[in-house]
């Protein structure tokens, strides 16, 4: 089902859609939790495959325009706008005019997005990046979990934002076992074509999908590789928080402490099974195992605040 998220409820304390704030220059903004693929190794398990969410959100354009302006007034100049997604960007019917209407707030100084590149939209943004994970047309559509993806046609969308003067930086999700060789074959064709590269590890969490007999690896395993590929082909891949020009910024405060016993009204269904989406002071908070109705008003226990992401029981 999708959820429509207007004026009536909080931009901030949800996972899935909304602002986070993480304490620094750089601000997430989820406007969508569609996708249109079902990768093997997602580690959110998105896509219409999921087994674990049976609902996915959509955020009203102005709200969260405005919603913007006030975290941008608050945190200070030099603001990078990363939008982003637990699903895919792009899926965002009015993803055109929200990068006009973010560009025209003043102190944005960088507008990001991340997309897996398999729907062309031209918009305004500085710097695009993009889910790569295998060069090879059998294997990336194995990887994407569907038979309609296209490598060829990735690398057009690619080349298209690359010919007009958009920072690319390719992304993909090393896989042990999986996908080594093709991720040197990736940093060759990042090279090639003088594109960023961000090279992430495969995670496995409570709801994300698990690829057979692969384990993540340590991050002392996984910089390790780093470090021979860097050898390898002469290029830089261990980036820090410097090098991708974050650095902190005034933090938006949590309005509730772990422990705190709060009452809050049912807004939504969440984006997990048998969980439900609460409001209180101005912020979301997601409550497991709700068998409540919305509007319902119910006395909740804070588990989590970390970020100004809320869960409750």
């Amino acid at each position: 089902m999708l959820i429509k998220i207007g004026r009536d409820t909080p931009l901030i304390g949800a996972i899935a859609f909304g602002i986070i704030d993480r304490g620094t220059n750089l601000i997430q903004v989820r406007f969508t939790s569609q996708c249109n693929l079902n990768c093997t190794f997602c580690s959110v398990d998105s896509g219409n495959n999921s087994k674990w969410h049976p609902n996915c959100f959509e955020v009203d354009l102005d709200y969260l325009v405005e919603e913007i302006e006030k975290v941008i007034k608050f945190k200070g100049k030099e603001i990078e706008i990363n939008l982003d997604s637990v699903g895919e960007c792009f899926m965002y019917p009015q993803i055109e005019e929200l990068t006009k209407k973010i560009r025209q707030i003043p102190n944005v100084k960088e507008i990001s997005i991340q997309t897996n590149a398999t729907i062309f939209k031209d918009i305004d943004v500085d710097r695009i990046n993009i889910s790569i994970h295998s060069l090879d047309d059998k294997k990336s559509k194995e990887l994407a979990g569907t038979a309609s993806y296209s490598i060829e046609k990735v690398k057009g969308f690619t080349q298209k934002y690359k010919e007009k003067g958009t920072k690319v930086r390719i992304c993909p999700v090393w896989i042990p076992k999986i996908n080594d060789e093709d991720i040197s074959e990736i940093i060759k064709y990042a090279k090639e074509n003088n594109f960023d590269l961000g090279i992430q590890k495969y995670e496995n969490y409570k709801y994300s999908r698990k690829v057979p007999k692969v384990k993540p690896l340590n991050w002392w395993k996984f910089y390790k590789q780093i470090e021979l590929w860097e050898k390898e082909h002469d290029i830089k891949l261990k980036l820090s928080a410097q090098d991708l020009n974050i650095r902190k910024a005034p933090r938006i405060p949590e309005v509730f402490k772990k422990g705190d016993k709060v009452y809050a009204t049912i807004k939504h269904q969440g984006w997990l099974k048998d969980q439900m989406i609460a409001v209180a002071s101005d912020r979301c908070i997601s409550i497991n195992d709700c068998k409540k109705e919305i509007d319902d008003l119910i006395n909740i226990k804070i588990l989590e605040t970390k970020n100004n992401l809320y869960l409750a029981e």
